[in-house]
């Protein structure tokens, strides 16, 4: 199994960048345009423990679907709120494991420290390892460090 993290900050309050983060229609926006991911159900209403996501992607030149489900959520509460945090766990797709861990801290008033990691291993036993060695987490890697960039991209420039 591996896990890889990546921190960044974003110059925007924290109930502003974790409403940005877990509203699902952003997903495809913060995404490589080459994944043409597409959000397929998220559920009724907001995001909350026990949703549905389901998405479609395109990875290594292959369509992939994959349906996850919000196992832990602590927004924050209030506007001085220092803490939130959430997980999404995959129920469908095409890792053995994967989980998505999402912290959110405010330590200074403004700025949002958002620090995210994978948790992940890929099916088909040895030949699922040796794709981890030669090119899986080096993309997960490039693919989170993606995400951080259009996040903090899109965030900053949303207007309140």
């Amino acid at each position: 199994m591996r896990v890889i993290g990546r921190t960044i900050e974003i110059d925007a309050p924290i109930d502003r960048v974790f409403a940005f983060v877990t509203d699902i229609r952003n997903h495809p926006s913060v995404v490589p345009p080459e994944t043409r991911e597409q959000v397929l159900d998220c559920g009724d209403g907001p995001m909350r423990v026990g949703t549905i996501v389901c998405l479609r992607a395109r990875y290594g030149g292959i369509t992939w679907s994959l349906s996850s489900r919000i196992a832990a959520f602590d927004p924050p509460v209030g506007p001085h709120s220092e803490a939130a945090y959430f997980r999404d766990e995959q129920v469908n797709g095409p890792f053995a494991v994967w989980r998505h861990d999402h912290w959110f801290e405010s330590n200074q008033p403004g700025i949002t420290r958002l620090t995210d990691r994978f948790t992940f291993s890929a099916p088909l036993g040895p030949f699922g390892w040796l794709a981890e060695q030669l090119c899986l987490t080096r993309r997960m890697v490039q693919l989170l460090e993606h995400i951080h960039s259009r996040q903090k991209l899109l965030i900053e420039t949303e207007r309140e």
